[in-house]
């Protein structure tokens, strides 16, 4: 949820704004400690709150491509064109598929893994969220 939209949002539902700013506060402490982890590359000098983590893993494992809820499919050639829209799940050997639910959560959704064949430093094309957690885990300071 985006912090510009949310006044709108929440007053479209008849929430009064006082109600709102309040929330909206929250939000955007909590995107800001986000971004300045990324930014500084450090610890914070508090630490976070279980909750401000999980929703960091969270949030970067919808990067993963196999955390993509609605990617258009193009209809086979010859059809006119179109698309729908559906769950994306790759099909090679080493694609991030997971079928519980009870793991997907376990592991914040993050099932692609990082690395390429022969590197595991190298970022992986269908894993961002995975390949961002990697690269900002070592660079800690």
């Amino acid at each position: 949820m985006y912090a510009d939209n949310i006044p709108a949002l929440f007053s479209s539902l008849q929430i009064p704004d006082n109600h709102t700013s309040v929330g909206l506060s929250n939000l955007l402490s909590s995107n800001s400690q986000a971004k300045a982890l990324f930014h500084h590359k450090r610890l914070p000098d508090h630490g976070w709150t279980d909750l401000q983590i999980q929703r960091l893993l969270f949030e970067l494992s919808v990067l993963d491509t196999n955390c993509e809820e609605t990617v258009k499919c193009q209809a086979t050639a010859g059809s006119g064109g179109g698309g729908f829209p559906h769950r994306w799940t790759g099909a090679g050997e080493r694609e991030g598929r997971i079928y519980s639910p009870l793991v997907s959560q376990r592991h914040f959704g993050l099932g692609h893994g990082i690395g390429r064949s022969g590197d595991v430093m190298e970022a992986q094309p269908k894993a961002v969220g995975s390949s961002a957690l990697l690269r900002l885990t070592l660079r800690l300071t």
